[in-house]
């Protein structure tokens, strides 16, 4: 095992409970649906009350140039989430802030299954990240996200799935 190599970076395998099970490489978790592995999925929301959603680095392996969550990782072994999430945002957009639980729930795929943890964080920018994660960054109203997670083919998965989930969430704990 090579640990510079990402495909062989180490992750808890935990159950629909989140209690710890077992350990699996990237490369492992990502092609076996069994193998629920932990994410943080973090939305940046400004004073404004506007999203931020990034557009993925056209170098990614998955999803290149597809408008995703602002910020986003897996835990690894023995990580928190909530650390995992700060260092994350630090690392993707070179910003330092406080992230909020929304929610954890389990989201499957065909390849795969997460054990999401999706946060937000609040914060203007300005933002700063390297072309090997991020190819841009844009601030979206409440209106123009969701016009734009229903008509944009460029939408990730997530971003369709969680922005009415974040708005739904702030405007319940106003």
């Amino acid at each position: 095992m090579n640990p510079a190599d990402p495909q062989e970076e180490l992750f808890d395998v935990v159950n629909e409970n989140d209690e710890v099970v077992g350990e699996a490489i990237r490369r492992e978790v990502h092609l076996d649906p069994k193998l629920i592995h932990r994410v943080v999925h973090i939305w940046i929301i400004n004073d404004k009350g506007e999203i931020l959603l990034q557009q993925r680095s056209m170098k990614k392996d998955k999803a290149p140039g597809m408008w995703d969550i602002s910020c986003g990782g897996h835990v690894r072994k023995g990580h928190d989430p909530e650390l995992t999430a700060e260092r994350e945002l630090e690392e993707e957009l070179g910003i330092k802030a406080d992230c909020k639980l929304i929610k954890k729930y389990v989201q499957g795929h065909a390849e795969q299954t997460e054990m999401v943890y999706l946060y937000y964080a609040n914060h203007n920018g300005p933002f700063t990240f390297n072309d090997g994660e991020v190819e841009q960054v844009k601030f979206y109203s409440r209106e123009d996200a969701i016009k734009f997670i229903e008509t944009d083919p460029l939408a990730s998965f997530f971003a369709i799935q969680q922005i009415p989930m974040v708005f739904e969430y702030l405007e319940k704990t106003k």
